[in-house]
């Protein structure tokens, strides 16, 4: 396995000093200045390493896309033969598997695609990669449902985690990650129905 050059590894310093600043600041609040000070570099390098803000925000976007799909894919690998609606929903729902930086990142992304067309697409694109993941895991389950009712249940517990996991970043989220679990699980009973 090649080792990977300075320029690899610089790269990747900025990148995470980036995702730090726009979790905290925000993508518009997420400059260069303070991406260069979180990362301990001159912006300079910054600017010979990755680009300029927009090449900067593009890189960061590739990155979070990518490894939301690692995610996603490892996640369904894992599964379990027989109720896999189930496991995938107690992982889902528990606030200790969630990285706060990586939702706060998501947040961020997502309010600024309100202003920025390419990025509203490539959200858009994310987020219905994953109801498909979903989609698919739960036909597996419930082969013999609806595919328009499979296809509603799977976007609502898409949209409960997103909501859960997105306050999760508050702390002391226990009661809302089990009754959010609750709330999916009972959309997944209405496919028992069929």
């Amino acid at each position: 396995m090649a080792r990977p050059t300075v320029k690899d590894e610089r790269r990747k310093q900025i990148l995470d000093a980036f995702a730090t600043c726009v979790a905290r600041y925000g993508v518009e609040g997420a400059t260069l200045e303070k991406t260069a000070k979180q990362a301990g570099l001159a912006r300079a390098l910054i600017r010979h390493n990755v680009g300029n803000r927009t090449d900067l925000l593009d890189a960061l976007l590739e990155q979070f896309l990518e490894n939301s799909r690692h995610v996603t894919e490892g996640m369904v690998s894992a599964l379990p033969k027989h109720n896999r609606t189930r496991t995938l929903c107690d992982w889902l729902f528990d606030p200790s598997s969630s990285d706060a930086q990586l939702v706060l990142v998501a947040n961020a992304l997502v309010a600024a695609a309100s202003t920025n067309k390419a990025l509203a697409r490539k959200m858009r694109g994310w987020m219905h990669a994953f109801v498909a993941v979903l989609n698919q895991v739960i036909i597996e389950e419930y082969p013999e449902a609806n595919a328009e009712k499979v296809s509603a249940v799977a976007l609502g517990v898409t949209g409960i985690y997103f909501n859960a996991e997105a306050l999760y970043p508050l702390g002391n989220v226990k009661a809302l990650a089990k009754e959010s679990k609750q709330a999916a699980l009972l959309l997944l009973d209405t496919l028992e129905a069929n």
